[in-house]
């Protein structure tokens, strides 16, 4: 008798595979990237277990606890293994959240349908750039979906529980965007009183405390970068960043958005906007007989309110006058989540819906590799350095600073 094809074992399957094609070398090498290296890494290498853990950048106020694990780990293995070590944990995030997606029962993801696409869109979508990918230090925006998934659980399974509570420890000790949706968890609490969601929240409340007083301290203290890094500030500049960045790039990708602005649109930013707004009309106008069935919807009602949470925290804390890179990621896939759960519970505009989702993903497989122009160098190796032959220099003379990735702009000293 022939099994029944388990067809979401087969799509977490091909994910692996999609992933392996876009870097081979960087999984079959390993990297540092940045900081990844040049200070999570060499700290824990030079001063051990303790205070690799606990180890604070304090130029970004507050604490990235799962580059401090990866690189502690890392240091366990010999020194020509580390990087993979640590492409490996990131990537381990990945699976997770896939995983979650696929088997997790949660009122977001009601179809299995919309599980394949959410599996899709996490991986290729536009706005998840080169920057996020197997880097350990930008894992949290990976950490901030699997808690907005974990908030919309339904699950009675233990397995899952546990893995949650883990999940939103590591989360909020990782990052502020995932201690922002403890708003949520207080207010899914206080509506449900069981101790599953109490349990969540304490977690929660727990990394959000710490990270606070880590964010305060660094403030009081002058120990925040400044400068060209400076956070807080808000300017059209940042608004029109914002707009391009997770709304328009999240549908239409960076290439044909470019050329569109570029070469249409002629630089005018007063048209563009206008054209933003026209298209918020659009979707208005198409929501209007249907608003009733959003109305009723607690997942649509809770993903529009994590995507302007997020969003408020991706204008206010984003640098160099701009929103991009990890900032922009995770409005950007809510926005995107927002038109899949619409394009679920429409009847009237699905074919709409399921198109902006469908120019979405297109776009981001089209610049998932070879027409990745922006920072390919995070793929592929040009010109990178060679870990091991670094690595053997450094054996020779314990003075030798080792280059990592983006040299030469980046290097690690060990002692």
């Amino acid at each position: 008798m022939v099994k029944k094809i388990n067809w979401k074992i087969l799509f977490f399957f091909l994910i692996i595979l999609l992933c392996f094609y876009r870097s081979p070398y960087i999984f079959l090498n390993g990297r540092f990237v940045a900081e990844e290296g040049s200070f999570f890494f060499s700290n824990s290498f030079k001063n051990g277990v303790f205070e690799g853990l606990t180890q604070v950048y304090w130029g970004s106020s507050y604490l990235n606890f799962w580059p401090n694990f990866s690189s502690v780990i890392a240091t366990l293995f010999p020194l020509k293994y580390s990087p993979l070590v640590t492409v490996y944990l990131s990537f381990f995030v990945k699976l997770i959240l896939i995983f979650f997606i696929l088997f997790q029962k949660n009122s977001f993801l009601s179809t299995n349908t919309s599980k394949y696409l959410a599996s899709l869109i996490v991986i290729v979508n536009p706005t998840m750039v080169a920057e996020l990918w197997l880097n350990t230090l930008v894992s949290q925006v990976y950490f901030t979906i699997l808690a907005i998934l974990i908030f919309f659980e339904n699950e009675n399974r233990k397995f899952f529980f546990i893995s949650s509570l883990i999940i939103l420890l590591i989360g909020s000790l990782s990052s502020l965007m995932v201690c922002v949706l403890v708003i949520g968890f207080f207010y899914k609490y206080l509506k449900s009183n069981n101790f599953k969601n109490l349990s969540y929240f304490i977690t929660l409340a727990a990394g959000t405390t710490l990270q606070l007083l880590i964010f305060f301290y660094s403030y009081i203290n002058n120990l925040a970068l400044g400068g060209a890094n400076e956070r807080f500030l808000i300017s059209l500049n940042k608004i029109f960043s914002y707009f391009y960045n997770v709304i328009v790039k999240s549908v239409f990708g960076r290439d044909f958005s470019q050329f569109f602005y570029n070469n249409i649109l002629n630089e005018n930013k007063f048209l563009l906007f206008f054209i933003l707004i026209f298209f918020i009309y659009l979707l208005t106008f198409l929501l209007k007989k249907e608003i009733h069935l959003y109305k009723k919807d607690n997942a649509s009602i809770f993903i529009l309110f994590f995507f302007i949470l997020e969003s408020f925290l991706a204008i206010i804390a984003s640098k160099d006058n701009l929103v991009y890179g990890r900032f922009s990621s995770i409005p950007g896939v809510l926005f995107i989540f927002l038109i899949l759960r619409l394009c679920i519970l429409s009847k009237k505009n699905r074919f709409f819906f399921f198109s902006l989702i469908f120019i979405s993903i297109f776009s981001g497989f089209y610049e998932f590799k070879h027409n990745n122009k922006f920072y390919p160098e995070f793929f592929e190796c040009f010109n990178c350095p060679n870990w091991v032959e670094e690595v053997n220099k450094w054996e020779k003379d314990k003075n030798y600073i080792l280059k990592i990735w983006q040299y030469p702009n980046k290097l690690m000293k060990l002692f």
